[in-house]
């Protein structure tokens, strides 16, 4: 399997869709992942409802952040970044989720392509995103309902998207681990290939959302 695909979701209103692609790569370089991921989308009144499992990760007990709108990325977490639009955005919203549902919500300033400029958080009445998560020994797994005019008033061109998830190799010796590519993985739905360092702030490498209507 390889990262070289056509990431274009087509959705229709109410009806659910399986990515079936339970294989991430590699942000640096675009090599495949050993944990899986699975991710489906449904789009129903006015909100786009993503489903996803992290899978093969034994160790997800390991995470300590509990808060919400927290530095979650520091440790594992499934991430969304997705704006409305069809040409490569400079502004997009971040989503971040984690095995304790602590949640992350901040619109991102990009201009360069190259990593975030400004970021403005958002409160959860802000954001109006319903989340959830459930665990189980060797996997977890969740839900976040995203309100689609959180993304602006038009969005008839479509959305720009990529999904991010950072998985734990091994079980940490301190509480106080941060992830580091020695200990983690770094995975995306459509690699950002970074180089040397993984990245997920590579807005040109976002995949592509239509949702149609009952009309269309």
């Amino acid at each position: 399997m390889s990262s070289e695909q056509d990431h274009t979701i087509e959705l229709h209103e109410g009806v659910w869709l399986d990515l079936n692609q339970p294989i991430f790569f590699q942000s640096t370089d675009g090599k495949p992942g050993q944990a899986r991921t699975l991710v489906k989308l449904r789009a129903q009144e006015e909100q786009l409802e993503v489903q996803f499992s992290c899978l093969d990760d034994p160790h997800w007990s390991s995470n300590t952040y509990t808060e919400h709108n927290t530095d979650l990325w520091r440790q594992e977490v499934f991430e969304i970044f997705i704006a409305a639009g069809n040409q490569v955005p400079h502004r997009y919203l971040e989503l971040e989720i984690n095995p304790n549902n602590a949640f992350f919500a901040a619109w991102v300033e990009n201009r360069s392509g190259q990593g975030p400029e400004k970021l403005t958080m958002l409160t959860h009445e802000q954001h109006g995103i319903r989340h959830s998560v459930e665990t189980a020994a060797d996997h977890w797994k969740g839900s976040i309902h995203i309100p689609l005019a959180l993304l602006g008033t038009d969005n008839s061109a479509g959305y720009r998207l990529n999904f991010y998830r950072i998985v734990l190799r091994d079980k940490p010796a301190d509480q106080n681990w941060e992830c580091a590519p020695e200990n983690c993985d770094f995975l995306c739905w459509q690699s950002t290939l970074s180089g040397d360092q993984p990245a997920f702030h590579r807005p040109k490498h976002f995949g592509s959302l239509r949702i149609a209507t009952g009309q269309e």
